[in-house]
């Protein structure tokens, strides 16, 4: 499957997988600008791969839909 999703849409897509958070903690986590998080946030939401869970102060907590869930479970199988 190898070309079919970047190595960074994956990383986020396993990192959501673990635990919902918002743009600026998968930043931290995966030592990524934020502005690059943003646009492949802004991609995966618009393929249906993840979605906003909530806001908490003004910030989006993003997780996995169930397709994102299916693509991370078909990588990691």
């Amino acid at each position: 499957m190898d070309g079919l999703i970047s190595d960074t849409k994956l990383d986020i897509l396993r990192q959501l997988h673990s635990e919902p958070l918002h743009g600026y903690g998968l930043a931290a986590e995966l030592n990524l600008s934020h502005g690059y998080i943003y646009t492949h946030l802004g991609e995966l939401q618009e393929a249906g791969m993840i979605e906003v869970a909530e806001e908490r102060d003004g910030k989006k907590i993003y997780r996995l839909t169930q397709n994102g869930q299916y693509l991370v479970k078909a990588f990691d199988d």
